[in-house]
């Protein structure tokens, strides 16, 4: 008995399928490459008429698709997008290459480049801040721009000034306010703006960036020896590049959970309007959120929302025994000889 076949000859949906007939018995031992679809015998009465919309629905029907990548693909993927670093990312060009083998010339260009761009991200976080990659919604990769020291305190003086004018200088270009309530309002927003999201938050986190520049370039420099060496045999090269790209997620990862990093502002984060505590704000929230800046760049994954838990939690208890330490040695009375 035999059976229609209609087969992919490696252009989707192209107008011109070939139409192949296979023997049942043959069917086990075919090894061309596309994909291939077993039709019931009264699909296509006539084989040489067939119908090219009911064969490109049997493609679209039998195609098979990506596998999603998994919350831990997701989170490795954010992190070593956002500093050079990765063997496989190229952020200059916003593209992730595919897995491959390098030559030594090729290695120890990209380790350099990696340091060197990590240090020039440390001198712009310092000023007005330092670019950096993201993926949209749409899986593309995008920039943003992180906000540097000098332009937190900057923001800290135009959110100032707008206090003390009470509404009447607006650098930030919002709507003026009318009448004294709404003034008054608007001077309380911006002072809270001025306290809280430039000071208290911006500051140290533009400090945050900055430390982490410093350990991955650092990182990026000490990958450049073991590329050197073992990274000349393929199995040493995947060795060194999986082993120094975790390195480079791990230490993301603590700067983003200790005291006022990225992941520590959004485990504590809280809505007044919600009525969400700290923690529970951030882990009912949805995987994308573009209106606040702090879950706008990342895909806040169940993965990612429970290792920053875990991680903020562990940096509060460890800085409150670090503080407690401190103030009672240094409070402990001296005895007389």
């Amino acid at each position: 008995q035999e059976m229609q076949v209609v087969r992919d000859n490696g252009a989707k949906f192209s107008s011109h399928l070939e139409q192949e007939l296979l023997f049942a018995a043959d069917k086990k031992r075919t090894d061309r490459t596309g994909f291939y679809f077993y039709l019931a015998p009264d699909v296509f009465p006539q084989p040489g008429k067939a119908s090219i919309e009911i064969a490109a629905s049997a493609y679209q029907a039998n195609a098979p698709t990506s596998k999603p990548p998994s919350d831990l693909q997701k989170y490795i993927d954010d992190q070593l997008l956002g500093n050079p670093g990765g063997d496989r990312y190229n952020l200059d060009a916003k593209e992730v290459k595919p897995a491959g083998t390098h030559s030594f010339a090729q290695r120890i260009g990209k380790d350099a480049a990696d340091a060197f761009g990590n240090v020039r991200n440390f001198f712009a976080n310092f000023f007005l801040g330092a670019k950096f990659c993201y993926r949209n919604e749409q899986g593309e990769i995008k920039e943003g721009r992180k906000r540097g020291v000098l332009a937190t305190i900057g923001d800290f003086f135009k959110d100032l000034g707008s206090v003390l004018s009470f509404g009447t200088w607006r650098p930030d270009g919002e709507a003026e306010p009318k009448g004294f309530r709404q003034r008054l309002k608007f001077s309380c927003l911006k002072l809270k703006e001025a306290v809280v999201d430039d000071l208290l938050k911006g500051l140290p986190a533009s400090v945050n960036h900055m430390t982490e520049d410093t350990l991955i370039a650092a990182w990026n420099i000490a990958e450049i020896v073991p590329d050197a060496t073992i990274g000349n045999f393929e199995v040493g090269e995947k060795a060194v590049s999986k082993v120094f790209d975790g390195g480079q997620v791990l230490i993301d990862y603590v700067t983003d959970v200790i005291p006022t990093g990225e992941g520590w502002q959004r485990v504590h984060a809280w809505s007044l309007k919600k009525g969400k505590p700290p923690i529970l704000h951030n882990l009912e929230k949805s995987e994308r959120d573009s209106e606040d800046s702090r879950w706008r760049f990342i895909r806040n994954t169940a993965f990612r929302k429970t290792v920053e838990t875990i991680g903020s939690l562990v940096a509060d208890v460890l800085t409150f025994g670090l503080v407690r330490w401190v103030t009672s040695s240094g409070s402990k009375p001296r005895h007389e000889p």
